[in-house]
């Protein structure tokens, strides 16, 4: 296997990660935005309307090549991940959904970029 064809599997791969967290954040958007159906209008259910507004955005920018919307998207996870330690809070499906974004978007913060820009600047062919 030639340097040239792995960096093309691992940019694949991180690729495929990131379609994979888009379809995360906007499977958690839709589902916390519906969550206004099955509850009473609160404080509470707003703001989570409100996050799953805010991970539809995200998953808009995740289709794109920058990293602004994946570290973006780990940071707003990791709020999620930092409340679960509460003693009294039930951990429902959109808790693992953003579980799995923060595990996927930090492993892509911390893939190397440098090949990335050789690969897309044409020097490896």
């Amino acid at each position: 296997m030639t340097e040239a064809s792995t960096l093309l599997y691992i940019r694949q791969a991180q690729e495929h990660a990131r379609l994979f967290a888009m379809l995360l954040a906007l499977t958690t958007g839709v589902l916390l935005i519906s969550d206004l159906w099955e509850h009473t209008l609160t404080q509470d259910a707003m703001a989570s309307a409100g996050r799953g507004v805010i991970f539809i955005l995200l998953a808009l920018g995740l289709m794109g090549t920058r990293r602004l919307s994946v570290a973006l998207t780990a940071m707003l996870c990791a709020t999620t991940a930092m409340g679960l330690l509460n003693v009294g809070r039930t951990i429902v499906l959109t808790d693992w959904l953003e579980l799995m974004m923060l595990i996927i978007c930090s492993g892509l913060l911390f893939t190397s970029t440098s090949r990335r820009s050789d690969m897309q600047s044409g020097e490896i062919e």
